[in-house]
């Protein structure tokens, strides 16, 4: 059977199962590979109802009538740490001392993280750029704030207005610990300045996007928190990703809906200065609501929402919650070999890297040195401790690198090792499965983001998925600010014809399959 009846087959199965027919039970429909194939794209566009567009694109940002507003202070924008550094020298554990931080500095970090970077440059929906990039412009992706120890501001929940640089007074008094008492494991948070919650406007996605725009907007949650990552390292602060959160919890808390708009991932800042007085408390059990009362899902509404709303975590009955194994990591595809080292190593700082980062309007057909491929890979996936899923592996197909020799590679973290899958000239069939984007021919590498999904799931559960989507989105992000640090370029496509794309590479799709697309090369 040929690739294009294959697709044709793939196609009409992804309907039955989007109209119901694909499956008996609500909850097979939810299992990550049914979402996966759910949220592709296809030759006849993407899956998902239409009837979004009947009402026009949602508003591009959140307004908060009558509600009172600080505007934050003008920030010190000399360079902090270099991107080099800041992301060998951060390991996720928090570690906070309870020391206060200035509304200056966390002026700054959130600048860094998703403020306002550059003018449109033309016809988008929103009037301006973002330091993190966004599907189509349209950015889906908000930041909230339950500041706890901020010099100059009052504990509270806070909105960040992105456009005037401000934050929104959403409720009053100190909140951390109840946000605490949301988290898995409350003590990720213990002693820290500010918890930073990454939430997205889902239909500012879908309204273009059908169902892909879920895909879209996890990925985003991982742009932005690996912005807040980085600014948070470049500044000298502690910081901790909380991955396990009791969903509605946190939708209370920030007064959200929690349907609409969501919380869809968790992190916190602070200072690792200072005395740590504060008691530690126990962490709690949390599993899948789909686990807990599937009879209160909901029977209607688009498949994306009845996912998101089944990989809700929700207080387990008792503390102990079933462990599961680990997810391994993935053998070698074949033999290995090293690629040389890029020295010295950029000193571009963070702050620099995200100001200017852009993503490409077109890439110049040249050639890029190995010793470049060689960082961009190290920032991307070699620190360990910046893994969210453990099963997401970085595959790259080189096009143009002097010395490797046009194919598909696998890489091999911790070690700047690469094992060579295929030798093939894969630029034409990358434009043909990327919707004839010349880009993808073009630049000189493309990075896959191929996600283990049955892996993941038995290790983590269905929740695995939304892991999966938010850790490549920090790969990705990764990507973009080495290609900067190097003066090169790079741009997410992230709009290609799954099946066909996963054929090229020899994944399976539903196994493993590629969840994110990033090509670098010379351009501008």
């Amino acid at each position: 059977m040929n690739r294009s009846r294959r697709a044709f087959f793939r196609f009409a199965g992804g309907i039955l199962a989007v109209l119901g027919g694909g499956s008996s039970s609500a909850s097979a429909r939810e299992e990550p590979r049914e979402i996966h194939r759910a949220t592709r794209n296809t030759p006849f566009g993407a899956l998902g109802s239409w009837l979004p567009r009947l009402g026009g694109p949602p508003p591009p940002f959140k307004r908060y009538p009558g509600f009172d507003r600080l505007a934050l202070p003008p920030f010190d924008r000399e360079p902090g740490r270099s991107l080099t550094e800041a992301v060998s020298t951060t390991d996720g554990t928090g570690r906070f001392r309870d020391g206060a931080i200035s509304l200056r500095l966390l002026s700054r970090v959130l600048h860094f993280t998703n403020g306002v970077t550059g003018g449109s440059g033309g016809s988008a929906p929103s009037p301006a750029l973002r330091a993190a990039p966004s599907a189509g412009a349209l950015y889906a992706g908000e930041v909230y704030l339950v500041a706890e120890r901020v010099r100059g501001l009052a504990p509270g929940v806070y909105y960040y207005a992105v456009e005037e640089h401000e934050l929104v007074a959403i409720r009053s008094g100190s909140r951390l610990r109840e946000l605490a008492f949301a988290l898995e494991e409350p003590g990720d948070v213990e002693g820290a300045a500010v918890a930073i919650v990454l939430t997205n406007v889902f239909r500012r996605y879908s309204w273009r996007y059908a169902n892909r725009g879920y895909r879209y907007a996890l990925i985003d949650s991982g742009h932005i928190g690996e912005n807040l990552r980085l600014a948070a390292a470049s500044a000298g602060l502690g910081w901790a990703a909380v991955p396990r959160f009791e969903d509605d919890a946190l939708n209370a808390l920030l007064e959200l809906d929690g349907g609409e708009e969501a919380v869809c991932a968790v992190q916190a800042i602070g200072s690792v200065n200072g005395n740590r007085t504060s008691v530690s408390r126990a962490g709690r059990g949390l599993i899948e609501k789909r686990e807990a009362a599937p009879e209160k899902l909901p029977r209607s509404g688009g498949l994306p929402h009845r996912f998101h709303e089944a990989t809700k975590l929700v207080p387990a009955p008792s503390k102990d919650v079933p462990a599961r194994p680990p997810v391994g990591e993935r053998a070698a595809m074949g033999e290995e070999s090293a690629l040389p080292e890029l020295d010295p190593k950029p000193g571009a700082s963070v702050e620099w890297t995200i100001q200017e980062r852009r993503s490409a309007a077109f890439f110049r057909t040249r050639s890029i040195r190995p010793e470049e491929l060689a960082f961009a890979l190290e920032v991307a996936q070699d620190a360990r401790a910046l893994e969210r899923s453990l099963g997401v592996d970085l595959f790259f197909a080189a096009h143009r690198v002097d010395g490797i020799t046009p194919g598909f590679y696998q890489y091999r973290p911790r070690g700047r090792r690469i094992v060579q899958i295929r030798r093939s000239d894969l630029r034409e069939d990358m434009i043909r499965a990327c919707l004839r984007q010349e880009k993808a021919g073009e630049a000189a590498v493309a990075f896959f983001m191929v996600a283990r999904i049955a892996d993941a799931q038995a290790a983590r559960g269905i929740r695995s998925y939304r892991e999966l989507l938010v850790e490549s989105g920090e790969i990705a992000q990764r990507i973009y600010l080495a290609a900067e640090a190097m003066r090169l370029a790079a741009r997410n496509l992230s709009a290609f014809l799954d099946d066909e794309l996963n054929d090229l590479l020899g994944f399976d799709g539903r196994r493993e399959a590629v969840l994110h697309l990033t090509v670098l090369g010379s351009g501008e």
